[in-house]
């Protein structure tokens, strides 16, 4: 057939990097007249300069017919040049023609950088020019200069890809830069075979090739699953399937596609039950079920990972999955009005909760989630505009709420009424943690301490560093005791107010090394519990002391950590520790000296000696200590025993830990982007 003879013949020649062009002499056996009425066009250059541009309607060995301009044309084949263009458009002029032929024969001279100036001269002339785009592909391939040769290869492939053969062109291309490491390099030239060419038997191993590479090496997820997601529909037989169908169940859970994650993994486990990825397979299930709030079937999974895995970093995993099924998560969904928790605070029956966009009050006595939407919208309704709650102090009778630029507001649990602090009236508009007992309240502000005396005749005292000895104005947290008031600043400087003398004084302790910042006080039983960090030594920990601050000890946590958030972030709350006490093994005791009877036992140098009795020992503690990556327990009767549970993963984002609450043998953790709770055993 004549017409495919030409393109095979031209094929043929466009795979030569050096060739001569010269007037095509075509013999023409036969004519098929299904091409002789095709819409294929024929490009006809005469010796004499003319040009015709028709439609194909056939021939014999001698002659050739064409459709021009509502005419058929009958011409003899001697004497003219045939040519079939896929597209009008990549025909070249007469002028683009004469360079693009003065090219092929300086290459046959063997002058390729003349021809290389010529077939840039034809693609000036026309841009859409593939055989010239080619021709430079070549040169640049055969001068090691392949980042140009495959822009020229991908010109090709997107002006003209069925008349050229480019896969092996661009599959050495691609493995030229796999093994160099150019790892986008290698997928881009993949890609364009997988493009242009979706039929040729190389995309059946390349559709797994360049989905890994997206994955594993380009941090393009999205692009590798759907590769990934065709090329076991396509071919699954293949033997990179089962890589394939991990990396896909692992993706599908990354992206929250947790069903068909779930979907996907399962049929993994059930083929590839010896697979070296079947640990992840099921760890990675244990963390959706997670998501998706199936507990149960999560600790299941994670369970069987830590009994049959003999990996530690895969049993750890386990470990911290299984952590996480014991919390219970509240967002939006479950009547927060805000996922951010800012503050929190309990009266033993009440869970009272501070988020940006209001209060929310929740019962939590009988161990259920009941919103109480009537008491937080009295409050939440009181300014007009919803406040941004960011501390609550709490009691059977009342409840006071700070806000970040409105104030303060009083309710009574008792009458329902309600009285609002606002800046207009001279309170401080930023109210950073509330502290009362019978007695008084105390805020931390912005500008301040403010202290209301119950019963007093001044409403408000204020203190600032202008009238007392404050280390600053910014004061972030309190603490009372019945004797003492504790304040820290912004800053993490600690100063102390002594009830009793009205009077304050900063306090240092040797255990409060440099560079050490108080960010949380508590009190429990009779010992004061601080918590800090060091930016300069990247570790955090606690204090803890007795009542007036002294037989303190400090406790590094941890070690390590750059980031400063995740630092700062620690939170500690302390009960009495009730658990019974492990008797040790009596020891042998030593044989003690015979005393010289010779000697006196008193002599008056020992008579008059006064020896300091010991400290009083602290009272055993239960400590929970909550940071953004876990939550430790800590039993101070048995110095080198700690647990810990990791938080809650199952939160969206990056866990920021603003509130912790121990109460009814339930620990509550208010985060950046929900609240939990588990059972405090």
């Amino acid at each position: 057939m004549l017409h495919q003879k030409l393109i095979k013949n031209t094929q043929f020649k466009k795979q030569k990097i050096y060739r001569l062009f010269v007037p095509i002499i075509l013999v023409i056996l036969f004519a098929f007249q299904h091409l002789a009425y095709s819409q294929q066009y024929v490009v006809v250059d005469s010796e004499n300069g003319d040009r015709l541009t028709g439609s194909w309607r056939g021939g014999t060995d001698t002659h050739f017919e064409i459709e021009y301009n509502g005419q058929i044309l009958k011409l003899p084949l001697a004497g003219h040049t045939l040519s079939f263009p896929s597209n009008l458009a990549h025909v070249p002029d007469r002028t683009a023609a004469k360079y693009f032929h003065n090219g092929l024969t300086l290459l046959e001279l063997g002058l390729p950088e003349k021809a290389q100036q010529r077939f840039e001269a034809a693609i000036e002339e026309l841009p859409k020019y593939p055989d010239a785009h080619y021709q430079l592909g070549l040169l640049y391939k055969a001068n090691g200069d392949n980042a140009n040769a495959l822009e020229r290869f991908r010109s090709v492939a997107i002006l003209d890809a069925p008349s050229f053969d480019l896969v092996p062109l661009f599959h050495e291309l691609g493995n030229t830069a796999l093994a160099n490491e150019a790892y986008d390099v290698a997928a881009d030239n993949y890609q364009l075979i997988l493009t242009y060419y979706p039929d040729h038997p190389d995309v059946l191993g390349l559709k797994y090739l360049t989905g890994f590479l997206r994955i594993e090496q380009l941090e393009d997820p999205s692009g590798g699953l759907i590769l990934l997601e065709s090329a076991i529909k396509d071919h699954p037989d293949m033997v990179f399937h089962e890589k394939a169908l991990f990396l896909i169940g692992k993706l599908q859970a990354d992206v929250d596609q947790l069903e068909n994650s779930l979907h996907t993994l399962d049929r993994f486990v059930t083929r590839y039950p010896e697979s070296e990825w079947i640990y992840k397979a099921h760890l990675i299930r244990a963390a959706t079920y997670l998501k998706l709030g199936r507990l149960e079937e999560a600790a299941d999974e994670a369970i069987l990972v830590a009994e049959i895995s003999g990996d530690e970093a895969v049993k750890e995993r386990a470990k911290e999955i299984l952590d996480q099924t014991k919390w219970t998560v509240y967002t939006g969904a479950n009547g927060l009005p805000d996922n951010h928790i800012q503050a929190m605070t309990t009266d033993g029956t009440w869970l009272w909760i501070g988020t940006p966009k209001g209060l929310m009050l929740f019962g939590i006595a009988y161990d259920k989630w009941i919103p109480v939407e009537v008491v937080a919208q009295l409050i939440n309704t009181s300014l007009g505009n919803v406040p941004d709650v960011t501390a609550i102090a709490a009691n059977s009778q009342e409840v006071w709420v700070g806000t970040r630029s409105q104030g303060a507001i009083h309710y009574s649990q008792l009458t329902g009424a309600i009285q609002n602090y606002s800046p207009v009236d001279g309170f401080p508009a930023w109210i950073k943690d509330i502290k009362m007992d019978e007695a008084e309240i105390w805020f931390a502000t912005d500008i301040g301490i403010i202290r209301k005396i119950r019963g007093g005749i001044e409403p408000f005292l204020h203190y600032n560093t202008q009238n007392s000895p404050l280390p600053a104005d910014d004061i972030e947290t309190l603490l009372l005791t019945p004797q003492t008031v504790w304040g820290g600043s912004v800053e993490g400087e600690v100063v102390m107010f002594d009830r009793e003398k009205q009077e304050w004084d900063s306090y240092h302790s040797t255990e409060i090394r440099e560079g050490m910042r108080v960010v949380g006080l508590d009190i429990a039983e009779d010992q004061l519990l601080f918590t800090w960090f060091n930016a300069d030594e990247k570790s955090n920990g606690y204090f803890r002391a007795d009542m007036d601050g002294g037989n303190g000890k400090s406790t590094t946590l941890d070690t390590g950590i750059e980031d400063e958030n995740d630092l700062r972030n620690i939170y500690i709350r302390g009960a009495l520790d009730t658990s019974p006490i492990v008797k040790k093994k009596p020891e042998v005791e030593p044989v003690e000296d015979i005393p010289d009877p010779t000697i006196s036992e008193f002599s008056p140098e020992t008579e008059a000696l006064e020896i300091e009795p010991p400290p009083k020992p602290q009272i055993p503690l239960v400590l929970w200590i909550a940071t953004n990556q876990d939550l430790y327990t800590h039993h101070t009767r048995s110095a080198d025993v700690w647990q810990y549970t990791t938080t809650p993963r199952i939160l969206t984002g990056e866990l920021i830990v603003e509130a912790l609450i121990v109460v009814n043998n339930k620990v509550w953790l208010g985060t950046s982007n929900g609240l939990a709770t588990m059972r405090a055993q």
